[in-house]
């Protein structure tokens, strides 16, 4: 490995020897401000053939070196800025001025008082530098303003999308369900540069998330420094939850360092009401559930530039939870005359202890002088919990009240998984090339005991326990290209493939089921400019989404007599294959899409009519056909005023493969959202932000949705010239976020309303020691579309 290195530090040396002329410039534009990490290219006056290529630093300097005296064009380029090109002629050229354009051939940048919107052929995105998301506290909180992202109850969902995953500065999140909630609490808006609202990923990524990503973009810092930051945040809802974190961050040369911590409380207080109408009875159950998390985050990043075109770096991401969920049910049965027939009450307190780690060790090593490189990843992640659950109830009929169920639980999880993945980015003349490989394996073991404690002496019942391994192995590779066709046509050509093998054990119905399949996954992006900074955009991909390890566990648990949860071995991956049609103007993007969806899952409740139990299993049933259009609009002609609006209407057609459920539905669905940012005073140290949403009645998968919406305001001061920023944050202000769900399953109608607590107001206190402009190096992980479905 030292013998590697060191022939690749001789060789970049030797480069720089056989120098004979050396060219040094400055680009700024025409503010007289740099423009650090524009691309320089030199290419030959006769042929045009590119012959050497390089980038300005972060003062907008560069120096291009050439072995031949030959005619040659210099030219520089770089994201929102015209193309210029001038002959070489001297070897000091001075300052070259670039000019700001407010439409470019492959993204269209809207500009509004410094807030942008820029679409890309598979992405929106979203600047919330100098806006009053920038101050709310956390990433939790600006992804709820993001154009086309709705939060609730804390999950995250995108317009015309069915599944969604969360980058990084291009990074996946290794966290999903809680751990992600924690993990984007712990990290500051203020250190937030955009949101990528991504609908259409590329090939590069990999085939896991049946839908959109969501890739958050920190800022950067271009000098040495070093800053110190720190923050704390409280948020009153029934019970007092609070969250503190602090985070330092240094530059100096070439090492970039981050070094964060995080821990906090998170209290809510759901509100569960369901009912299950009988053909000579009717269950109407209600109870309250109190969720207690106590977390503590560590990040840790480095990266080493061993020369300008070796980078190298390491990071970890740890995640400690302590979390009690504790339940209370009161079932209510009444008879075809309406009459209190009996009541079950039933308790249950279910705690768990649960630690992650992800580690990550990469290289990326510049081939050359024109933009080709190569990427190597190594990741290793593992997640480990254990859970202790005690349940009871009892039965209350004509006065007399007889215990019915006792029990307790304990499950022992661990999960492990190593990847690797290699990644090229090789430009030529006339076509940009990526290729890259990925290896993923994966071992994961639930050991599940069941204690019957109806006497008071715990004893285990082995007829109700089980052990089961699951291992799965991934082969991936991909290849894409993009080429300029025309002077306003580009497009973009991808193809994945994929290979999977999984073997799954369940030793309580010694159960063996092996499983491996080979997809193909194909990317097609197309862009064309019009006059007047319009454009036109056309993408088409096909993606799957993996069931979690916890769904394919066949085992059944015995929740209580009337409840049970069950996994499914033979459950396979869904299929979405989505297309958009994307036509922007300065103000406006109107887009037409559609998505079909094959073998799509859910966890369902099979009820027998004769005992009343209910089974919540797994099985893929669900095909849909969804049509729909979006328009989103930028208005800002106020001075004061900013507001992003959006309304999405679709079309769905869905069936099911299970008889028991309804056979066939279709039927209209429709969005509306504005988020407003007012600014209160003339130097912006006072904003108020406006946020609405609305989802119309609509008929998702199987199941019929009432409409709901909520409103949110916030508002934010800063104070000691921006060193101190306080936010105040009020989430569901008119208590309308909740919606009445009913499905059908053998004829019998179930209808669910549930409140998730997310009526609130929570208030950040933020301070910023040394050098307030951060620079912030995301982790990254190279085995993150496992990771999620490890820690559902």
């Amino acid at each position: 490995m030292n013998n590697i290195i060191l022939n690749i530090l001789v060789f970049f040396s030797m480069s720089v020897c056989l120098a004979q002329t050396t060219y040094t410039g400055k680009v700024i534009d025409t503010k007289n401000i740099p423009v650090a990490f524009a691309n320089v290219i030199v290419y030959k006056s006769s042929d045009r053939s590119v012959k050497e290529g390089t980038i300005t630093d972060e003062n907008g300097n560069f120096e291009i070196t050439l072995n031949e005296t030959e005619k040659y064009h210099l030219e520089i380029s770089f994201l929102g800025f015209k193309t210029k090109v001038l002959p070489l002629e001297k070897a000091t050229l001075g300052n070259i001025i670039l000019e700001e354009e407010v439409n470019s051939l492959n993204e269209v940048v809207v500009k509004s008082k410094k807030i942008n919107l820029i679409r890309k052929n598979d992405r929106l995105i979203f600047s919330i530098e100098n806006t009053v998301a920038q101050e709310l506290g956390s990433a939790v909180d600006v992804l709820k303003v993001t154009p086309n992202i709705v939060m609730r109850d804390d999950q995250l969902s995108m317009l015309g999308k069915n599944f969604i995953r969360v980058m990084v500065n291009g990074k996946m999140m290794p966290f999903t369900g809680n751990d992600l909630r924690n993990y984007l609490a712990s990290i500051n808006s203020n250190d937030i540069k955009s949101i990528e609202v991504i609908t259409t990923p590329p090939s590069e990524f990999d085939s896991e998330g049946n839908g959109g990503i969501i890739n958050i973009i920190l800022k950067k810092q271009k000098n040495d420094f070093w800053s110190l930051n720190a923050r704390l945040s409280s948020i009153q809802r029934k019970e007092f939850s609070y969250g503190r974190d602090v985070s330092f961050n240094y530059k100096k040369k070439n090492t970039y360092l981050t070094v964060s911590a995080s821990n906090g409380k998170y209290l809510k207080n759901n509100l569960f009401r369901n009912a299950t109408y009988y053909d000579e009875e009717t269950w109407y159950g209600e109870g309250p559930n109190r969720y207690d998390n106590d977390y503590t985050n560590y990040r840790f990043s480095i990266t080493q530039n061993i020369s300008k075109r070796w980078e190298m770096g390491a990071s970890y991401a740890g995640s400690f939870s302590d979390t009690d969920n504790q339940t209370t049910n009161r079932d209510s049965i009444f008879g075809t005359t309406q009459n209190l027939k009996y009541i079950i009450n039933s308790r249950g307190l279910n705690e768990s202890n649960a630690k992650v780690h992800a580690i990550n060790y990469y290289n990326t090593i510049q081939l050359d002088t024109v933009g080709k490189k190569v990427s190597i990843d190594v990741d290793y992640f593992t997640s480990n919990a254990f859970k202790e659950g005690d349940n009871n109830g009892e039965k209350t009929e004509n006065d007399a009240t007889q215990p019915i169920f006792s029990n307790a639980t304990a499950i022992d999880y661990s999960f492990q998984n190593i990847s690797n993945k290699i990644d090229f980015f090789l430009p030529f003349k006339g076509i940009e090339l990526k290729a890259g490989t990925k290896i993923s394996l994966s071992k994961t073991t639930n050991d599940f005991k069941f204690y019957n404690t109806f006497t008071g002496i715990p004893v285990l019942d082995n007829n109700q326990s089980n052990h089961f391994n699951y291992e799965e192995n991934i082969y991936a590779g991909y290849v894409s290209g993009t080429k300029q066709f025309t002077e306003k046509l580009s497009g973009t050509l991808g193809l994945r493939v994929e290979n999977t093998v999984t073997e799954s054990y369940s030793r309580a119905i010694n159960q063996t089921n092996t499983n491996n399949y080979t997809k193909l996954f194909p990317t097609l992006f197309l862009t064309y400019s019009l006059e007047n900074n319009k454009s036109l955009s056309f993408n088409v991909s096909r993606r799957l989404n993996r069931p979690s390890f916890e769904s394919l566990d066949p085992f059944k648990m015995v929740l209580n007599p009337f409840k049970t949860v069950q996994g499914n071995p033979f459950l396979k991956p869904s299929y979405l294959t989505s297309s958009e049609l994307i036509f922007n103007t300065s103000k406006n993007e109107l887009k037409a899409y559609s998505q079909w969806m094959d073998d799509g899952y859910e966890q369902i409740s099979e009820i027998d009519p004769n005992t009343k139990i209910i089974n919540y299993t797994y099985y893929n049933y669900i095909k849909t056909r969804t049509y729909g259009i979006t328009d989103t609009y930028i208005f800002d002609k106020l001075e004061w005023l900013t507001s992003y609006n959006t309304i999405d209407v679709g079309y769905s057609i869905m069936s099911s493969s299970i008889p028991q459920t309804i056979a066939n539905q279709e039927g209209f669905n429709a969005f509306i959202q504005t988020q407003n940012s007012i600014r209160l005073d003339p130097k912006n140290n006072l904003s108020l932000g406006i946020n609405y949403y609305y989802v119309f009645p609509a008929k998702n998968n199987l199941s019929k949705v009432e409409g709901y919406g909520p409103l949110d305001i916030s508002l934010r001061l800063k104070l000691l010239e921006g060193n101190l920023n306080l936010s105040l944050y009020a989430s569901d202000v008119l208590y309308t976020s909740r919606a009445k769900v009913t499905n059908y399953y053998n004829g019998i109608r179930a209808t669910y309303k549930n409140y998730y607590d997310t009526r609130y107001v929570s208030f950040n206190v933020r301070y910023t020691f040394g050098n307030k402009k951060i620079y912030s190096k995301a982790s990254r992980f190279g085995n993150d579309d496992i990771q999620s479905r490890a820690t559902k």
